[in-house]
């Protein structure tokens, strides 16, 4: 699973949620005001008819229609959320993208700095080994006086 990555074209997803949203901007929006304003600016025809028949056509005609219009509705208001979800991922992805570099780079200077420490604690210590071996020398050959 390690081998695994996720890539993404950021400016593709933003581009897909911008044609997105000019599509429900153009067509959906607009379909759904005269969809509404059709159904909503005649009277209901046939639903005072004597006939029976026209009454049940009637019902179905402006049921079809107020179906219609909640499906446009819905279509708009869902279009557009996945157009702004879009957006939103594009956005969110650069933000983590951003954000894990600050984090590498924060772990890379920390394991420099204590690669740092590590190197001179072991040139320190290399300097204590070699200054007691040059007492060590000392006292032998002067006979146990450094």
């Amino acid at each position: 699973m390690a081998d695994k990555q996720i890539k993404i074209d950021p400016e593709g997803v933003r581009a897909f949620g911008a044609g997105l949203q000019s599509y429900v901007d153009k067509d959906i929006a607009p379909t759904t005001d005269f969809v509404t304003y059709q159904l909503q600016s005649f009277g209901a025809f046939g639903i005072h008819s004597a006939s029976p028949i026209v009454q049940d056509a009637a019902l179905q005609y402006w049921n079809t229609m107020n179906q219609a219009i909640t499906f446009l509705s819905a279509l708009s208001h869902n279009t557009g959320a996945l157009a702004r979800t879009a957006h939103d991922l594009a956005t969110t992805y650069l933000d983590a993208d951003i954000d894990s570099v600050g984090f590498l780079n924060a772990v890379v200077s920390g394991a420099s700095t204590d690669l740092t420490s590590a190197e001179q604690a072991s040139h320190r210590a290399d300097q204590v080994q070699t200054r007691d071996n040059l007492l060590e020398e000392r006292r032998d050959m002067h006979g146990g006086a450094a």
